[in-house]
């Protein structure tokens, strides 16, 4: 499984809570603030098949994606 990378493109969407979640060349999913609380919001995967995702790179790819917006 490709590794999980984490993106925050601008500081309007930090402000959001949005950062993006890809995987290889695929986009996984995004964060958006929900009631006070940051949550993943996990797209379809273009082929229709469902994401296995290994749990290790998404429990990082989180922990980074809540870096990255607090740098902004």
């Amino acid at each position: 499984m490709t590794e999980i990378q984490v993106t925050v493109v601008s500081p309007e969407e930090a402000d959001d809570g949005i950062a993006e979640f890809w995987c290889g060349p695929e986009l996984l999913g995004i964060t958006i603030l929900h009631e006070g609380r940051l949550h993943l919001r996990v797209e379809s995967r273009a082929d229709g098949r469902p994401w296995l995702i290994d749990t290790t790179s998404l429990a990082r790819s989180l922990a980074d994606a809540t870096r990255l917006i607090a740098a902004y």
